[in-house]
């Protein structure tokens, strides 16, 4: 069966809108053409109209993340698989990979929080302070809605609690927020703040390069939100239990449609997934975790002996 244009309907997101029409983006347009004639057997039977009028970003971010499994030669199981099993294509997570390995992964983007502790527009021309903490809240917000979304998807009996589990968070809807190394979802999921350094006021010469432990954020409008949820071992029993421990790794992206206008975006170099950064669980149990490089492509971060924080950074021939 033939697939369907993306762009084929008016619709009423602003973001959609402009890529269908302005000529200024054609090349985006035809980008995402070709991503939906890969992706479309594994979209759910929603996801056209939500691109079209509800939340584009939400949309592509799928859509992006779905082809670069795709590309990294993962086996995603199509939604008519799901509708023969389960009588209809959109019950469970976004995704069922089913070989080489075997996991479900499920998508979120989330956007610039609405209480006092949401991320702030920056304003052109006023100093301020990097709103580090107000980001990292809206990346574990994101992580805990997906955790406890998981307990609701065993209780339903269609995943298994040993299957292993990755959430992926896309910034795309958060006002840009500089970061540094090892980027904002490591710090926000192992207890990192600020980098900090030790100087011998007679000399100059720096030294002790660390960074500062950060344990929780404190909230305005609610009581702090913990930064060792892949560090401190949860009670089950608790009535806040989230089952951090039942998440294989996290996955972090910035990417939207408009990062393709910037100027160091090339298309002919660039490989979808270049731009992830995923932390593995180190408190995951055995039969939840995966191995090192199961996704190669973007940076790769783990815990080494349990207190070293090591990274890997796997590089694509871009000649290919």
């Amino acid at each position: 069966m033939k697939t369907s244009s993306f762009f084929s309907v008016q619709g009423n997101d602003e973001r959609y809108e402009d890529l269908r029409v302005q000529p200024a983006y054609r090349e985006i347009h035809d980008f995402i053409e070709e991503m939906w004639k890969e992706y479309s057997p594994y979209a759910d039977s929603n996801f056209l109209p939500n691109a079209r009028d509800s939340d584009f970003q939400a949309c592509y971010w799928e859509m992006y993340l779905g082809c670069s499994l795709l590309r990294q030669n993962m086996q995603i199981e199509p939604r008519a698989e799901r509708k023969k099993r389960w009588g209809s294509p959109d019950k469970g997570p976004d995704f069922r990979i089913v070989g080489p390995y075997h996991l479900w992964l499920e998508a979120i983007t989330p956007g610039a929080g609405i209480t006092e502790d949401a991320v702030p527009e920056a304003e052109l021309g006023v100093a301020r302070k990097v709103p580090d903490d107000e980001a990292k809240l809206r990346l574990l917000h994101a992580i805990r809605e997906k955790a406890k979304q998981r307990l609701c998807f065993i209780q339903k009996g269609w995943i298994n609690p040993t299957d292993c589990y990755v959430v992926a968070v896309n910034t795309g809807k958060i006002p840009h927020v500089p970061d540094f190394d090892p980027p904002r979802i490591v710090r926000a999921v192992l207890g990192l703040g600020f980098p900090e350094v030790s100087m011998d006021v007679n000399s100059g010469v720096l030294s002790n390069w660390r960074y500062q432990p950060q344990d929780q954020i404190p909230k305005q409008s609610s009581k702090p939100v913990s930064t060792r949820i892949f560090l401190d071992h949860e009670q089950s029993n608790h009535p806040d239990y989230v089952g951090y421990e039942g998440l294989s790794a996290v996955l972090s992206s910035r990417m939207t449609p408009f990062n393709s206008c910037e100027p160091w975006f090339d298309h002919n170099k660039f490989v979808i997934g270049d731009d992830y950064c995923i932390i593995h669980n180190p408190l995951a149990d055995r039969q939840n975790q995966l191995p090192h490089g199961f996704l190669k492509c973007g940076r790769e971060y783990w815990l080494n002996n349990a207190r070293v924080l090591d990274s890997n950074i796997w590089l694509k021939d871009r000649a290919q």
